[in-house]
């Protein structure tokens, strides 16, 4: 459980240390791959995070509403929908929403699940392609991908998008700085 918190938390980190040293002038400009903004991207990445936590909360009380299956089956259009959903909110907002995401996330995942709790499956999705399944056959089998495995899908999904957002802004990470201050003013 902690080297899955850290994980989570470590790679959220990343995510926010590059997004802040975007100003807000070029927070909403299409530079990103598909001419997607950093606003749209970090919508995508709270999209999914939401998805997750719907799934593993949902999936203890009842069978997982079509909704959730067929956002697998059409991730374009689920991340449509995302960045649709996000759109009106504010950088800060965003920002904020992410920040506090990967602690839901593990919550939901961990939930009153025992020891074994990364072990739970979802058979609803079994033989559906998660993000990156077909990278790691071990995410989807016949019983469905287990709780561990949708964590792992999502940090490998965050972590896809660093890169993009390195080279599209020209700018790497700063862990170091975005830990200690964040107040410091950001560099365009």
């Amino acid at each position: 459980t902690d080297d899955t918190l850290h994980a989570l938390r470590e790679q959220r980190l990343t995510t926010l240390a590059l997004a802040d040293q975007i100003k807000e002038a070029r927070w909403r400009a299409p530079l990103l791959p598909g001419d997607r903004s950093l606003h749209d991207l970090l919508a995508h990445i709270l999209g999914w995070d939401e998805w997750a936590v719907a799934v593993f909360e949902i999936s203890r009380l009842r069978a997982l509403p079509p909704v959730l299956i067929n956002a697998l089956r059409d991730v374009d259009g689920y991340n449509a929908r995302a960045m649709r959903r996000f759109a009106n909110i504010t950088r800060d907002d965003l920002m904020s929403a992410l920040q506090a995401s990967p602690d839901r996330v593990l919550a939901s995942a961990i939930g009153p699940g025992g020891e074994n709790w990364q072990e739970r499956r979802f058979p609803e999705l079994a033989h559906v392609r998660t993000l990156d399944a077909q990278k790691d056959e071990s995410v989807v089998t016949s019983r469905g991908p287990s709780v561990g495995g949708l964590l792992r899908v999502l940090l490998r999904h965050e972590t896809s998008h660093h890169q993009e957002i390195s080279e599209a802004f020209g700018i790497t990470p700063d862990l170091e700085r975005f830990r200690d201050d964040e107040s410091v003013p950001t560099p365009e």
